[in-house]
């Protein structure tokens, strides 16, 4: 039992909103310098501005901090136009498939088929959702 005078409150488990989220809110002002250093480190580390600031403060982004993937837009911009370009491809496969006058042959459609598959990969990897080989 801790005396009514004792100064140190008795520790409390940490309160929690109605679905089990953080309450408590600390903020505090930078300069445009302080908050693009800080918005740039946490980028870098895959998290959100608050949990790159609770991992420098407390040692931990916390349990469900997401690591986002560090992702190269000017890359996924070329993938993504690659993609359409081979969709373009494959809708005149269709096409020619389609009106009776297919003068495609299994190696051009295999080409093609492979250009996708390459396509996909590239965009997977650079969104970090597949290694690097």
């Amino acid at each position: 039992m801790i005396p009514a005078n004792d100064p140190t409150p008795a520790r409390r488990p940490p309160q929690r909103g109605k679905n089990g989220g953080r309450v408590r809110l600390i903020s505090f002002r930078a300069d445009a310098a302080e908050f693009l250093l800080i918005d740039e480190n946490a980028r870098t580390v895959g998290l959100s501005r608050g949990s790159y600031l609770r991992a420098c403060a407390l040692g931990s982004p916390g349990p469900r901090a997401r690591r986002a993937p560090h992702v190269n837009a000017e890359a996924l911009a070329h993938a993504t136009a690659a993609l359409n370009k081979i969709g373009s491809l494959l809708n005149q496969i269709a096409r020619q498939l389609n009106s009776g006058g297919a003068n495609i042959t299994a190696g051009e459609y295999l080409a093609v088929l492979g250009q996708v598959r390459a396509a996909l990969d590239n965009i997977l990897e650079i969104v970090g959702r597949k290694e690097r080989r």
